[in-house]
């Protein structure tokens, strides 16, 4: 009994990361992104990662949306 209270409590504690932001916010920002003519030079991958770093921070970490997108797009876009 003990052993299975005990691989229970490890298995539970090493569980995935989940974030809270849906696919579909994802999706809309990529798509967003894509269709600003100031992005047109940007790759996709870049624009991808740009978003999950930006809706990361803004749901996931509480963060000001204006300060989050400018500190992501510096990380990503340059």
């Amino acid at each position: 009994m003990k052993a299975i209270l005990i691989i229970s409590i490890i298995i539970l504690s090493y569980s995935g990361i989940a974030y809270s932001y849906p696919e579909s916010q994802m999706n809309d920002c990529v798509s967003s992104a894509l269709s600003n003519p100031a992005t047109k030079s940007i790759s996709k991958i870049s624009i991808t990662n740009y978003c999950d770093c930006a809706l990361k921070a803004i749901i996931d970490e509480n963060k000001d949306i204006r300060e989050s997108g400018y500190e992501c797009a510096q990380k990503n876009f340059n």
